[in-house]
Formats: C-alpha cells, structure tokens, sequence
C-alpha cells in the first residue's frame, strides 16, 4: 500500500442552514481544515459539494474532501495489513450511526403522537 486515503466533511452554519435556509461554508474554516490536514502531510486530492438533511427539516451543504498521503516504505506492510480492520470498524460505526438514526425517528413519531394526543385531551375538554 504506496498511499493512504482521509475524507472529512466540512459543513456550512448550522444555525444559518437552518434559519435562513441557506447556510455558506467560511473560506477561513475550509482553508484551516486544509492546513491542519497538509501539516501532517496529507494533499487535498478532491473535493465534492453535498447537500445532506439536517434536522429533519432543511438541507445542509457539505463539502466532502478526499487527502492522500504516501504511506512511508517501512509501515507499508503493516499498514495494508491493517486495511480490512478499518474497513470492518468503519462498517460497524456507520451501522451504529444508522441504528442510532432509526431509534432518533421512532422517538420522534412517537413523541408527535402523544403530543397530539395531549392536544386533542385537553382541547376536547374544553368543549363540554
């Protein structure tokens, strides 16, 4: 394995994505992502614009950036001895994540139903 690959995401306000509708990515903020990761001796390789739900009710615009960096000869061996760990970890945490999401969903159902419930209790009450 000659090199190694990282992605993050860089997403816009939250706050202004979800007020406003439309949230912008600070050219500060994407520029010291870009930094802190070259300083480790990662190179910026890629980058993608993607629009994700946030919240439930509005998008959010992320960017996804791809770096690579050279894996040294002495640490290759072990490194690519190590790629399938990662996948089967990276697999494990976005099932958790996804796990996490469906029970966040239910909740949310489910608490709207009873709210509803509420409601209608105490607004038929006051009708007799």
């Amino acid at each position: 394995m000659e090199y190694e690959y990282k992605v993050i995401d860089v997403a816009d306000g939250a706050i202004s994505s979800l007020l406003l509708g439309e949230g912008r990515i600070e050219t500060g903020v994407l520029q010291a992502y870009i930094n802190a990761m070259a300083s480790e001796g990662w190179r910026m390789v890629f980058m993608e614009k993607v629009m994700q739900r946030h919240l439930v009710i509005s998008d959010r615009e992320t960017l996804m950036v791809t770096f690579e960096r050279r894996v040294p000869e002495a640490e290759r061996e072990a490194r690519a001895a190590r790629c399938i760990d990662d996948v089967i970890s990276a697999e494990d945490a976005a099932k958790k994540k996804g796990r996490y999401a469906a029970a966040g969903a239910v909740g949310l159902v489910a608490g709207s139903a009873i709210a509803g419930s509420l409601v209608e209790n105490l607004f038929s009450g006051r009708e007799e």
